[in-house]
């Protein structure tokens, strides 16, 4: 059985702010940005508790966000991201990446400064901290465990022996 923390209306309605200003969006720009999709006094009024959000639109939303739909709801539990004992990235997977995605380039330039920085630096493999996995996430517009997800599926972290 999964254990999912109760929330109040209030609480849900506070994490769906909280979500919308983490990915630096005004009401308005909520609007814009979903091409009048999303109303921004429809999603005020979701934000205050004025009106009810089904299901549907509950799962709608979290993908305009791209966040996990627990996520939206501030069901998550109490630790946002997935328990991780050591995150190493392969820093040769993103120059040997195919891939001409802008967030790879993104990704090795933050890896490169990290490792000048960090004075650690051998080419191959990096070990990133939670924190470095937060900032990756800004960077990329995602959230910690999303992150975590995208640099797996792209083969960027370094399997466990």
């Amino acid at each position: 059985m999964i254990n999912i923390p109760e929330r109040s209306i209030e609480e849900i309605a506070a994490a769906m702010k909280s979500v919308r200003r983490g990915k630096g969006m005004t009401l308005r720009d909520v609007e814009a940005k979903s091409g009048g999709i999303w109303k921004a006094v429809v999603i005020g009024s979701y934000e205050r508790c004025d009106r009810a959000l089904s299901i549907k639109k509950a799962i709608h939303l979290a993908n305009f966000y791209q966040v996990p739909l627990n996520e939206l709801l501030g069901l998550s539990s109490e630790s946002k991201s997935p328990s991780r004992d050591k995150i190493t990235l392969d820093i040769r997977a993103t120059s040997n990446s195919t891939s001409t995605e802008s967030d790879i380039d993104i990704l090795r330039k933050f890896a490169t400064l990290l490792c000048a920085k960090r004075q650690d630096w051998n080419g191959e493999v990096l070990s990133i901290r939670t924190s470095d996995l937060t900032t990756i996430g800004l960077l990329l517009n995602l959230d910690e465990a999303t992150t975590y997800s995208w640099l797996s599926s792209r083969g960027l972290l370094l399997k466990k022996p």
